[in-house]
């Protein structure tokens, strides 16, 4: 007994000895990355620890935030602190992720998606991330040669002949938007921009992908529902957080959410196959749905599989394609819903802009506004004829970006920073481009802190024009956002409903009133002196969900 006892003693101190001697190589290999960088000149963030790296670094500069703005905005603002002159910097936030470089210039951001051999690959944080959303393997984490054939896919859904058939059923769910607004009006109440319109773009791109109606601002709907539940668990900053693992209700939320999302998804596929299987010639819907199965059914055929088509959707091929509906009902809902209000807000805060986008409406849609949904669906393409709408919906972008772009770092792939120094991309667990800060960057943007539509109409030698690379809303290179034309179309369409109909008024003073917290240090509630600053909910979206209020203008006739 006491043999065993004293082998089992030494066996534990044996693995103990080795786990803390895999720590402290693991450990001393993450700094040395650093010290190599500082020893070649490289730009490397300050407050450098050995056994921290850049960790309380990054918590000082967090603690100078508002307690759940977004992490980027600190990334930012170490870059324009420190880096404006270089335009990037190293980051060593192992264990918790590991080696970043941060970029915040356009140039280094354009040799990025100018170069193939790191244009394409997407960095390994990034399934972690995506997991409670799509489910598995998606169009945003695919490696290169899986991504491919099915970029081309997707890219049929949003042609620009597919999207402008999209416009009526677009209008359709403004429709009912705006009949929520008018009951918001009516009653005269404070309410939440986000979460209201969160349901309404959810509406659309379930048209969009589904070609159903989901139904989502009327009541409950099991994929909008659950989508929607499982964004609000996503943790902030999951992907680079270990201890993500150890919440098991969050887990538990996940896994139930979606495993209703995917029952439902299964069962239109399911539909939708049996559909194709009656007619396989017709390929009249450009829902995304029914592309999924049309660029994986041709394949089958090809093989001349004796049972044609078969019974029922390969198994495989089922879970991926309802990875991909998944990805796309996300992606498609929620940093369109972000736009929205901070268009909103915007406008709000710039009457100027505000009277002049709706004297373009007036000009181009006329001033009857009860014909205006009939006609944006019988002459679709009059959105194209919008200018200073695009300018707006551009500018509001530039200023708050739903999101940032990263590739992972490559052995062969050096970028040269703003002041010429080669930076080497090897042993970044991402090279991650900071939109938020780019789009800002006094470098690179005259008045960046304005919102100045004009900058989107002024002429190449005029000193707003922008800097190429400098505006990457939806990314620039070969993974851009796959739907960009369809989002911008659909937000041109909103706003040509909406602009003349109501006005809105941020009730961020009245929200602060209502939820101060007595007897309690009062917390920072700004960031660069902006109420509705950005918080990590997925995309980023408005602070506090933005609290408003909403008022009809008088009148069914501009006058």
């Amino acid at each position: 007994m006491e043999n065993s006892l004293r082998a089992w003693s030494l066996g534990t101190v044996t693995c103990l000895v080795g786990l803390l001697s895999y720590i402290l190589i693991k450990l001393y290999d993450a700094r040395r990355l650093i010290w190599e960088r500082q020893k070649l000149g490289l730009p490397v963030a300050p407050g450098h620890s050995f056994l921290f790296g850049h960790l309380l670094f990054f918590k000082r500069a967090l603690d100078k935030l508002p307690p759940n703005a977004h992490y980027q905005n600190a990334l930012g603002d170490i870059a324009r602190q420190y880096f404006q002159q270089e335009g990037c910097y190293y980051f060593d936030t192992w264990p918790v992720s590991g080696l970043l470089l941060i970029i915040v210039s356009p140039h280094m951001a354009n040799q990025i998606h100018a170069n193939p051999n790191i244009s394409m690959q997407r960095p390994p944080l990034l399934p972690r991330f995506f997991k409670p959303i799509a489910g598995g393997p998606n169009m945003f984490d695919m490696r290169e040669h899986e991504w491919k054939p099915w970029r081309t896919v997707f890219s049929r859904a949003f042609s620009a002949e597919n999207i402008a058939s999209l416009i009526p059923n677009m209008v359709d769910e403004t429709m009912v938007y705006m009949e929520t607004l008018h009951d918001f009006a009516k009653q005269d109440k404070l309410f939440y921009l986000d979460l209201t319109t969160l349901r309404f773009t959810i509406d659309v791109i379930g048209k969009t992908i589904l070609n159903a109606r989901l139904e989502a601002q009327k009541g409950y709907n099991v994929l909008a529902d659950c989508m929607l539940s499982q964004i609000r668990w996503h943790q902030a900053n999951g992907e680079t957080n270990p201890f993500e693992y150890f919440n098991l209700v969050r887990k538990t939320i996940h896994w139930w959410n979606g495993r209703q999302m995917d029952r439902y998804i299964g069962s239109e596929l399911d539909k939708r196959y049996a559909e194709y299987q009656a007619d396989s010639k017709d390929k009249r819907s450009k829902a995304i749905i029914d592309l999924v199965l049309q660029g994986h059914i041709p394949q089958s055929q090809d093989q001349q599989q004796p049972t044609g088509l078969g019974d029922r959707l390969d198994p495989t091929f089922r879970a991926f394609a309802t990875s991909q509906i998944r990805l796309f009902v996300f992606a498609g809902h929620d940093s369109t819903s972000s736009a929205i209000c901070y268009i909103v807000h915007l406008l709000s805060a710039n009457p100027e802009a505000l009277s002049r986008l709706r004297h373009e409406h007036d000009q181009r849609l006329g001033t009857e506004l009860a014909h205006v949904p009939s006609l944006l669906k019988s002459q679709p393409h009059v959105v194209n004829s919008l200018p200073y709408t695009t300018a707006v919906i551009k500018e509001a972008l530039r200023l708050f970006p739903p999101g940032s772009c990263s590739r992972a770092g490559q052995a062969t792939v050096a970028l040269r920073t703003d002041s010429g120094k080669q930076c080497p991309t090897e042993h970044a667990a991402a090279v991650f481009i900071i939109h938020s800060e780019l789009q800002r960057s006094p470098v690179c943007w005259e008045r960046p802190d304005e919102f100045l539509p004009e900058r989107w109409l002024v002429k190449p030698d005029h000193e707003l024009y922008p800097v190429k690379g400098a505006y990457r809303a939806f990314e620039i290179g070969p993974r851009n956002c796959v739907a960009q034309a369809f989002v911008m179309t659909e937000l041109k369409v909103i706003l040509a409903c909406l602009v003349r109909q109501f006005d809105f008024f941020p009730a961020y003073e009245e929200f602060d009133r209502l939820h101060a917290r007595k007897g309690k240090v009062e917390v920072k509630k700004t960031y660069r002196g902006e109420r509705a600053y950005q918080v990590e909910e997925g995309a980023a979206h408005p602070a506090d969900h933005y609290p408003c209020r909403v008022a009809v203008r008088g009148g069914g006739k501009v006058s």
